[in-house]
C-alpha cells in the first residue's frame, strides 16, 4: 500500500470514528431538550406547612415551574424563588379574594387541604378552565367507616354522606371530592393518604414510640403484635403528585404505606434510633383492667392516633383501616420510601424545631412501669 493510499484511508476511518459521538451527542442533546419541554407550570393552592412543602420540592427538583397561591402568613420565607401571588380563600363570598389569578394560565393546579365544599368548589371553579389537570389531595378519612372492617379496601369504596352525625373533616373531604368532580370532570386526580409522617411533621405520635425505645429499659407493647399500622412518607405522596402530573394520570388513588403488623412497626421504630429497649407484649385485656386503653375514635379530645399507644387499633370494626390497598398508585409506577427515612426525617424536624423540647408522654413511666411488674408477676405459665 503505497503512502497516499494509507493516508486517504486512515482520513476515511478517522472521520467515521468521529460521526458516531457527534451523532451521539446530538441523540442526547434532542432528547434532554424533549425532556426539558416537557416542564409543567404548576399552580400550588397553600403550599406552606407539610404536605404543601414537600410538593413544592419535588416539583422544583423534577424541573417543573411553580408557582404558590396563600394569604403570605404561614412561613413566608419558604421558597424565595418561586413566585407567589397573594390572596384569601374563604367560603365566605364576599370575604373570598381570588384576583391574582385573573389572566393566569397553568398545566396543573394542585389544591392541598381544604376540606370545607365550598372553598374547594370555588377556587375549582375559578381555575378550571385555565389549567388541564387539577388534583386534589383528600384522605382515607372520606371513606364510609363501615368499609374498614375488612383489609384491602379499593378507591371504588363508598364514601361518607353529607350527613351532620359525621366529623366536618370527613364529610367534608367526601363532599369536596363530589364537587370537585362536578366541575373537573375527567381532567380531576384525587390522591387519598393515609397517616403521613416525615420531614416538617410535629405530630407526636411516633415521637412517643422513638422516645421510649431511646430511653431503654422495659416497655409495654400492647395486644399480640398483630394488629396493623400503615403510615406514608409525605416525600412518597408529594413524588406520587408530580409523577401524576407527568404521567397525566387521572381518577382517584389511595396512598398509603406497606402495611405492617405491630410488632414490625415497633421494632422497625427501635430500630431506627438504633435502640436496645425490650418492649413486652401485654395483652388488650390486661390492659383495659389498669385503665389503659387505646385511643378512642371517636373522641372530641383526642385523636384517635394519639393516646397511650398510638396508631394501635384494635377495634374488629377498624381492622381494614390500616390496611388499605395502594396497588393502582404502585400500579402507575409510585414507589415508597423505607420506613426508617421517614422516622429520621420526622424526628430531624421534630428536633430543629424544638418541637419535643415540651413533649411529655401520656403513659407516665411509673404507670408503665407497675402495669410491667403486675402483668410479669401473674401472666400466665
Amino acid at each position: 500500500m503505497d503512502r497516499r493510499l494509507f493516508l486517504q484511508r486512515s482520513a476515511a476511518l478517522m472521520a467515521a470514528s468521529t460521526l458516531v459521538p457527534a451523532r451521539r451527542f446530538l441523540s442526547l442533546t434532542g432528547a434532554r431538550s424533549r425532556e426539558k419541554s416537557t416542564a409543567r407550570r404548576i399552580l400550588v393552592l397553600g403550599g406552606t406547612t407539610f404536605l404543601g412543602p414537600a410538593i413544592v420540592e419535588a416539583a422544583v427538583a423534577a424541573g417543573h415551574t411553580v408557582t404558590l397561591f396563600n394569604r403570605g402568613i404561614t412561613h413566608p420565607e419558604l421558597f424565595p424563588h418561586q413566585e407567589k401571588l397573594r390572596g384569601l380563600r374563604s367560603a365566605v363570598t364576599t370575604q373570598e379574594n381570588l384576583t391574582a389569578l385573573d389572566g393566569r394560565r397553568w398545566d396543573a393546579v394542585i389544591d392541598v387541604w381544604p376540606f370545607e365544599p365550598e372553598l374547594a368548589a370555588s377556587a375549582a371553579r375559578k381555575l378550571a378552565g385555565t389549567t388541564e389537570h387539577y388534583l386534589y389531595v383528600s384522605s382515607i378519612a372520606t371513606y364510609d367507616p363501615r368499609s374498614f372492617a375488612a383489609p384491602g379496601l379499593a378507591e371504588d369504596a363508598p364514601l361518607n354522606a353529607w350527613d351532620p352525625a359525621i366529623r366536618p373533616y370527613n364529610r367534608g373531604k367526601s363532599e369536596s371530592e363530589r364537587r370537585l368532580q362536578s366541575i373537573v370532570g375527567d381532567r380531576l386526580t384525587v390522591v387519598r393518604p393515609g397517616a403521613i409522617k416525615g420531614a416538617r411533621d410535629d405530630t407526636p405520635d411516633v415521637y412517643a414510640w422513638t422516645e421510649r425505645a431511646r430511653h431503654g429499659g422495659r416497655h409495654i407493647a400492647p395486644g399480640t403484635g398483630d394488629d396493623h399500622v400503615q403510615i406514608v412518607d409525605v416525600k412518597d405522596v408529594a413524588r406520587f403528585m408530580v409523577l401524576a402530573i407527568e404521567q397525566k394520570l387521572t381518577g382517584t388513588f389511595n396512598l398509603t404505606g406497606p402495611a405492617q403488623n405491630f410488632r414490625e412497626f415497633v421494632t422497625s421504630t427501635a430500630d431506627a434510633v438504633r435502640s436496645s429497649a425490650e418492649f413486652i407484649w401485654v395483652p388488650q385485656s390486661f390492659l383495659h383492667a389498669h385503665g389503659l386503653d387505646p385511643a378512642p375514635w371517636d373522641s372530641p379530645t383526642v385523636p384517635s392516633y394519639l393516646g397511650l399507644f398510638p396508631y394501635w387499633h384494635p377495634e374488629p370494626e377498624r381492622a381494614g383501616f390500616y390496611q388499605i390497598s395502594s396497588e393502582r398508585a404502585l400500579a402507575a409506577g409510585w414507589k415508597r420510601r423505607p420506613y426508617e427515612a421517614t422516622v429520621l426525617d420526622y424526628l430531624r424536624s421534630m428536633t430543629e424545631a424544638a418541637r419535643g423540647a415540651h413533649w411529655v408522654d401520656e403513659l407516665s413511666p411509673e404507670v408503665e412501669a407497675r402495669t410491667l411488674s403486675d402483668w410479669l408477676t401473674h401472666r400466665p405459665g
